[in-house]
């Protein structure tokens, strides 16, 4: 309970992740996500590398466009991450006359760095997620890892929504995303994605996600039973900030 009330109220609530997409149940918003483990000592030659690749295949059309980001806490402290984000799943079968060089140019110039990659297709939740229309200044995502129990999707999503309604009607002052793993994670795999600017941003704001709360469900004893109820349905895995790394992220063209 303790765990829950302090990830809501103090730090993921309180506020490239990624940008929102149409809703799950009407066009899918489709990314993949590359978690990419440096060698060691190779850290600058492999955003060097991705730098001058960008910058190449942005002359090529329908190229994927990836934004990187480094995670600064956590078990995973110094792994990378690029997430290209808003597709439809028919995207990821087009092919093009270019994908040979590109190939090449992955292989000579990036992947010599690269110690261990993991990729992951993840789809946006947007009928629970309330992303910033202006993403100016959100350099920074806090990222926990949630794993719904088996048989209890259902009440974990309708208590999902009911915050997600509750803190929007009472101006919760701050920007939230879910992502479902399609696949490439661990079983009953959603991650909650908290933009914020710098760590300033992490403090708890007014009105605070409790206060919300209560004032939605009538009292502090049915807060804490909804919360308790709620909470049974899914555990809580770790969690991480995440920066995000603009000169890798840039393609040139923009």
């Amino acid at each position: 309970m303790n765990k829950l009330k302090l990830l809501f109220a103090a730090t993921c609530l309180c506020l490239a992740w990624f940008n929102p997409a149409v809703a799950e149940e009407e066009t899918e918003g489709v990314g993949v996500l590359i978690k990419i483990t440096a060698k060691d000592g190779h850290d600058k030659a492999l955003i060097q590398g991705i730098t001058d690749y960008h910058k190449w295949v942005a002359n090529f059309d329908g190229h994927m466009r990836f934004n990187w980001w480094k995670a600064i806490t956590g078990p995973d402290t110094g792994v990378y991450y690029a997430y290209s984000g808003n597709h439809d799943w028919a995207d990821f079968d087009a092919e093009y006359d270019w994908e040979e060089k590109s190939n090449e140019v992955l292989e000579a110039n990036v992947m010599p760095h690269i110690a261990d990659m993991h990729r992951m297709m993840v789809v946006d939740m947007d009928d629970v997620s309330h992303y910033p229309e202006d993403w100016s200044g959100y350099t920074f995502v806090q990222v926990e890892s949630w794993y719904v129990r088996n048989g209890h999707y259902g009440t974990f999503n309708e208590g999902l929504k009911r915050i997600t309604a509750a803190l929007k009607a009472g101006g919760f002052p701050g920007y939230w995303g879910f992502s479902r793993v399609a696949s490439g994670g661990h079983g009953n795999q959603i991650d909650l994605i908290v933009p914020v600017k710098g760590w300033a941003g992490m403090a708890e704001k007014k009105p605070s996600f409790y206060d919300i709360m209560v004032e939605e469900l009538g009292g502090d004893e049915a807060f804490q039973a909804f919360m308790t109820d709620w909470g049974e349905t899914f555990k809580v895995g770790h969690s991480e900030m995440l920066e995000w790394m603009p000169g890798a992220s840039d393609y040139g063209d923009e």
